[in-house]
């Protein structure tokens, strides 16, 4: 018949050419490794548009087979047909039978449901969510899930609680970083810390193992121990309850002219690990691994592990629990072991329940004194407080172990058939805080599962009532005089302030705080709970108290979340108002605090870098005259810290770092 139906048949019968990268590759005409997401997407910061076409469309022409990524569609591509309208799609010539009339109505159904499929399926099928900026239509998905870091099996996840879900979002600070960094004065001091980093491994020859007769003999001069052991009561046990006051106290006074007890000499041991690296002194050195104060710590930290190996399960006593907990506060403190410190809390708190620490001890009835079920109070109470602080986005399981009563420690003794009343809340004890602590440890807990649920959402009016949950609870805690009640008062208010952060941190993180009434209320919550929360622990640090700056990571959090606020708040809203107010203050503090954190162990200086880039690169947004200066001072800031490290290197200490310690006698 006609003869413009001929090329058109040839044309809808042309087999199309086998796929051989992804879309974006494709299009520019670039090789491609075949990977999901491939290493150019990756590189370039579309990981999550990397897609491969549907090969076996081959009745639709190049032209309609190009499937738009612009709007919010799965990163699991169909079809193109399946992108377009029926009208959109070429009509079949006149002279097509109806039998190709059915196969092509066929494939059209076969298109649709293939679009359908991927939809169901979109949430189940998408890979690594990396998102390129807050605006995006997917940046709520990726908030409530977390994101992964790294590929392949060597992959990190970091929960929508974790301070790296604010940097995943905001991706304009890597780049400032990237940025800034060729050439600095901050590659530099790098490359140097590298290179001792090399010199130092190079000359390892192995697993280093120290050999140690007693854990008495590996104990500083007894005027060191004195002031750690205080400094330890001063602190950490002014909070997390695992010693027993008097009986530590009576042992001790004792201990220098007594054989060893190996028992009480892990115990001390443990105590001083977690309180060296927090104290001040003149005469810190360093070497490729940290400071002379972390190296001590390791060392300590070591040789109680090698002594809770010994230790029997079956003939237990508590000197091995309270070893376990100690170890915990010491490692963070140590920075040790710190990309694993979730899985060290989750194994101790499933050897607690192994244990039955997490059952009420009344069950046992005869079987545990009244002072022997306090203790056990208390160890699970710490257990849980860490756990829930080192992993706040998992939960537990149910317990029904009832909190520790508010007492001090001088009302209770090994013999102690009854326990004392509990004294009211406004009373400070040396259990105080984990008394109060206890009571709010459902709401925190069920804040935290909520905020990491990949199933749940939370509406305003959801959020609002649970901010008032949290509001209330802050009101409620006691306002003691006593001036050991500082840490533990701060500690109350900590862990539950930053629950308004995490609460209001998915809107947040969508910066849209110029149209949205709830985003902007989100984000003047957050500047309001982020400013308390540094300022609370620079109130700490002032007093010479750096136990909680050491173990904790929300003004990092809190940092971060100005930056972000402040970055990508409109220039005329109320909100930038509201954070330009407090930036300057509250980010030098932060930073201090992150020195202070990276100094005293000598390790962890990537999250000072972290925030120094965020405080410039904000900074440059609002004083863009003094760009160059902004940037020079981000790499700075870190490279004095680097300075100060290469200046202080410990020449005399030759040897690697312990890697295993060995104990000679029976213990």
């Amino acid at each position: 018949m006609s003869e413009p139906s001929t090329p058109e048949i040839k044309v809808r019968k042309r087999k199309r050419r086998a796929v051989l990268s992804c879309d974006h590759c494709r299009r520019r005409k670039l090789k491609c490794d075949r990977e999901i997401p491939c290493d150019r997407c990756v590189k370039g910061s579309i990981a999550h548009l990397c897609a491969y076409g549907n090969e076996g469309d081959l009745a639709l022409t190049e032209e309609s087979s190009v499937l738009d990524t612009s709007g919010p569609a799965p990163k699991t591509q169909v079809p193109a047909a399946a992108a377009c309208s029926p009208s959109q799609i070429q009509q079949a010539p006149s002279e097509i039978t109806n039998n190709d009339r059915v196969e092509q109505l066929e494939h059209r159904v076969a298109i649709l449901e293939a679009q359908l499929l991927s939809l169901s399926h979109a949430r189940k099928d998408r890979l690594d969510v990396r998102p390129t900026g807050p605006c995006q239509s997917s940046s709520q998905e990726t908030i409530q899930s977390g994101f992964f870091k790294g590929r392949n099996y060597r992959t990190f996840f970091y929960g929508p609680t974790s301070p790296m879900t604010i940097i995943a979002h905001f991706p304009d600070t890597g780049h400032f970083m990237k940025g800034v960094y060729p050439n600095s004065t901050l590659q530099r001091l790098k490359k140097d810390m590298e290179l001792l980093e090399e010199r130092a491994g190079n000359g390892k020859q192995g697993t280093r193992v120290v050999p140690v007769g007693t854990l008495k003999s590996l104990l500083p001069d007894r005027g060191m121990v004195d002031s750690l052991v205080q400094r330890y009561f001063d602190t950490f046990e002014t909070t997390y309850r695992i010693l027993h006051i008097p009986t530590f106290w009576s042992t001790y006074s004792a201990f220098w002219e007594t054989p060893t007890d190996p028992d009480f000499d892990a115990i001390l041991l443990a105590v001083l690990a977690c309180v060296i690296c927090t104290c001040s002194h003149d005469n810190i050195k360093y070497d490729p691994q940290g400071s002379s104060l972390r190296r001590k710590a390791v060392l300590w930290i070591k040789a109680c592990e090698a002594w809770l190996k010994r230790q029997s399960n079956k003939h237990r006593t508590l000197a091995t629990l309270q070893v376990r907990c100690l170890r915990l506060l010491a490692l963070s403190t140590a920075c040790l072991k710190t990309k694993e410190i979730y899985q060290e809390t989750e194994a101790h708190l499933a050897f607690m329940k192994s244990c039955g620490m997490h059952r009420d001890p009344d069950i046992l009835g005869t079987r545990c004194s009244v002072f022997e079920g306090e203790m056990r109070r208390r160890l699970w109470g710490t257990s849980l407080e860490l756990e829930l602080q080192a992993a706040i986005d998992k939960g537990i399981l149910d317990y029904d172990c009832t909190p520790p009563r508010n007492i001090n420690d001088c009302d209770i003794e090994p013999v102690t058939r009854t326990l004392p009343a509990s004294e009211p809340t406004s009373t400070f004890t040396d259990t105080s805080f984990l008394h109060c602590s206890m009571q709010t440890v459902f709401l925190r807990i069920r804040l935290c599962s909520l905020a990491n649920s990949l199933r749940a959402t939370q509406d305003v009016q959801q959020t609002l009532r649970h901010e008032r949950d949290v509001q209330e609870a802050l009101r409620n805690i006691p306002k003691w005089q006593d001036t050991k009640a500082f840490q533990a008062w701060t500690l109350l208010e900590l862990q539950l302030r930053q629950h308004l952060v995490i609460l209001h941190n998915p809107r947040t993180l969508r910066a849209e705080y110029g149209t949205q009434p709830d985003t902007r209320y989100a984000a003047l919550s957050c500047l309001e709970a982020c400013e308390t929360l540094i300022e609370r622990h620079i109130d700490l640090i002032d007093a010479g108290n750096y136990a909680l700056c050491c173990i904790r990571s929300d003004y990092y959090r809190a940092a971060l979340l100005i930056c972000h606020i402040g970055f990508y708040a409109s220039p005329d809203s109320i909100v930038t108002r509201v954070a330009r107010s407090l930036f300057d203050d509250a980010l030098q503090k932060a930073l201090r605090l992150q020195e202070e954190r990276a100094m005293r162990p000598g390790r962890g200086s990537h999250q000072h870098w972290y925030c120094s880039a965020a405080y410039s690169l904000v900074g440059i947004k609002y004083d863009p005259a003094n760009a160059d200066v902004l940037k020079r001072q981000a790499v700075d800031r870190v490279s004095r810290l680097l300075y100060k490290v290469l200046s202080l290197q410990d020449d005399s200490s030759t040897e690697p770092m312990a890697d295993l310690v060995c104990l000679q006698t029976r213990s």
